[in-house]
């Protein structure tokens, strides 16, 4: 993709900063009197910084197959989880989520999506074909699963905002020496939901990005 590199560096930005605010609600959103969502917050934490590195190669942190072992045992995890709580919809259906995040990152990190190598290049693209020292772009491997992925995370991004609106106010008892109304509104649920979309955004375009 011929995508602008402040583009792609704000999506790493952004998935720094989820990972960030995830760590922080697993922190401190107890302290405030918050539930606290370890699985749901634990695979942000996690997928924000693997994203990251997806996008941008300054953000690189751990070797893609270590990343990608990392993302086939939460996901079976999440999978478990999804079947002990099949008659919870609420509990399945975030279970089931992440186990669909950990599907796409697993995609991700073993079907070539990566940034490019080429400065403002088309991915996949050929330069100096043929000459010494030619550079390689390597396009995205099984790139019909990608468009699928693609349209399943634009979906569930669709799917997340409209259900954002439903979300339930957050509990409003005040913990002692906490704000009189018991959180700040960074850790409501909403706010949650709102990273969520950016994440499925995120993913949809790293993908993307080494397709066209």
């Amino acid at each position: 993709m011929n995508a602008p590199a402040w583009l792609s560096n704000l999506f790493s930005i952004l998935m720094i900063a989820l990972a960030g605010y995830a760590l922080w609600r697993l922190l401190i959103a107890r302290a405030w009197g918050r539930a606290v969502d370890y699985e749901t917050d634990g695979l942000h934490l996690l997928a924000g910084i693997a994203a990251a590195g997806l996008i941008t190669s300054w953000a690189r942190t751990l070797p893609r197959p270590v990343w990608a072992v990392v993302f086939v045992v939460a996901g079976l995890y999440f999978a478990v989880r999804a079947a002990q709580a099949w008659d919870e919809a609420g509990r399945r259906r975030r279970s089931l989520g992440g186990f669909g995040c950990c599907a796409v990152l697993v995609y991700a990190f073993t079907s070539g999506v990566a940034p490019s190598t080429l400065n403002g290049s088309t991915a996949g693209q050929h330069t100096m074909a043929g000459m010494p020292g030619m550079t390689l772009d390597q396009t995205e491997h099984f790139p019909a699963l990608g468009l699928v992925f693609v349209v399943v995370l634009a979906f569930a991004a669709v799917v997340v905002v409209n259900r954002t609106g439903s979300v339930p106010a957050a509990n409003q008892a005040a913990p002692v020496g906490g704000p009189k109304d018991g959180a700040l509104g960074v850790l409501t649920p909403r706010t949650a939901e709102a990273w969520r979309v950016v994440l499925l955004l995120t993913l949809a375009y790293a993908i993307l990005s080494k397709l066209v």
